[in-house]
């Protein structure tokens, strides 16, 4: 029997790694002392993973709805990852490049990185994966893991200033080609008419929500949060070029 939507589901892997993670960045602030704001986003970075995973939301998303399901992956791939990257300072940034090495290193140059990302993200979302996952707890666990790496590794190079020899055009074109490659998948799932997901077409339904359109609306989800993420960094990275090309322009 499937639990009641208002139940509490609790992942302790992800409530372990943010206590780390907060306690890790506690003891670098002490040092540092970040600006506040960097304090706030680094903060709600956490928060997004430990309440997508550790909530109602984790229940209705492993028993019920496809799209609780795409709206955690979004949450832990797509908004907690930048929140944290922004929320380290510089010297912060240098500390985890030098602990991951020459592997993290490999992994965050822009054509490692996005490919990286693209592939992840369709592979993870495959239906003989997923439907695996979501009838293996340590399965699932392993996709929440995943999303949270790639997502990492993706918005890297763009918010971390490394390697240091990215500037706003190359930025600009890889979260662009980013945007258009992950675009297909949350239209695949917005306009097919058949579930994809084996689990989810003999899941339970709530509030008169068929299979299809579960389905339909995660995809619109996806599509809509990313379209949001990808522009909003795009536009600000445009914003940004302006003044550098005046500077070349007066160097000139």
């Amino acid at each position: 029997m499937s639990p009641a939507p208002s139940s509490f589901t609790f992942e302790p892997l992800f409530l372990a790694l943010v206590v780390v993670a907060a306690a890790l960045y506690g003891r670098a602030a002490r040092a540092e002392r970040p600006p506040a704001w960097r304090i706030a986003l680094f903060s709600v970075g956490l928060l997004l993973i430990a309440g997508a995973l550790n909530s109602p939301l984790e229940t209705i998303a492993a028993n019920y709805l496809l799209l609780f399901h795409l709206l955690q992956n979004v949450m832990i791939a797509d908004w907690a990852p930048p929140l944290l990257i922004l929320g380290l300072t510089p010297a912060m940034r240098a500390s985890v490049a030098r602990a991951g090495g020459k592997p993290f290193a490999v992994l965050t140059r822009p054509r490692i990185a996005l490919p990286l990302w693209l592939v992840g993200w369709y592979a993870i979302h495959l239906a003989l994966f997923y439907d695996f996952a979501l009838e293996h707890a340590w399965t699932l666990n392993i996709e929440h893991l995943l999303l949270i790496a790639i997502g990492i590794v993706f918005w890297w190079p763009v918010l971390a200033d490394e390697p240091a020899d990215i500037g706003a055009p190359v930025k600009i074109g890889y979260l662009g080609a980013a945007f258009v490659g992950a675009t297909f998948l949350g239209l695949g799932l917005t306009f097919a008419s058949t579930p994809f997901y084996d689990f989810y077409a003999d899941a339970p339904r709530l509030w008169g929500i068929s299979a299809e359109r579960d389905q339909n609306f995660g995809g619109i989800l996806m599509n809509v949060e990313q379209a949001f993420v990808f522009l909003a960094a795009i536009l600000y990275f445009v914003w940004k070029l302006v003044p550098e090309e005046e500077q070349t322009r007066a160097g000139a």
